[in-house]
């Protein structure tokens, strides 16, 4: 599932995209979903990493921490109805993992944290949150979250065309 990086592309290299979720948990699983949506329907340059993060929190704290900008896509909690989008950046992401919707988040808020002592780590991350509307034991998304993945990748191919790295349509194999 990773792509090569192309490390000589000085504008668009280095991006971690990165789906984070609980498949189980119905509209929890939403960034999961979306990852494997880029993988099959889209075409991302070389420069770009995709990876499935699912729960694992600071066990991804090496990936972060050798990649200049990351993506991460995660149904979050918001007084927002269901499906609703909305992009957080750097510091911002923290606040907007609380309150936390999984046990995940408790792990992505503290490797934001580890982050910051890093003098070494990312340039640049942004978080795509989705308002989920059911995070009951089940592997569909609701029709509210799964009617909201369209946007969600167009406002992800948007962050990636601002970082270098364009978005396209086509067989992604």
């Amino acid at each position: 599932m990773e792509s090569e990086l192309n490390v000589n592309d000085d504008l668009g290299a280095d991006i971690l995209l990165i789906g984070l979720g609980n498949l189980l948990l119905g509209d929890e699983g939403v960034g999961i979903h979306v990852l494997r949506r880029l993988e099959r329907d889209y075409r991302l340059e070389p420069a770009v990493t995709l990876i499935d993060g699912g729960t694992l929190g600071l066990d991804l704290l090496p990936l972060f921490a050798e990649h200049r900008r990351i993506l991460m896509i995660d149904a979050i909690a918001l007084d927002a109805p269901p499906g609703r989008i909305a992009v957080f950046r750097d510091a911002d992401i923290r606040r907007a993992l609380s309150p936390k919707l999984s046990v995940h988040h408790l792990g992505v808020s503290d490797l934001l944290a580890l982050l910051q002592l890093l003098d070494d780590g990312p340039t640049e991350i942004v978080l795509v949150g989705i308002v989920p509307e059911c995070l009951e034991l089940g592997l569909e998304l609701s029709p509210s979250v799964a009617a909201a993945i369209p946007d969600v990748i167009e406002r992800v191919g948007e962050i990636l065309s601002g970082w270098g790295a364009a978005l396209s349509d086509g067989d992604s194999h």
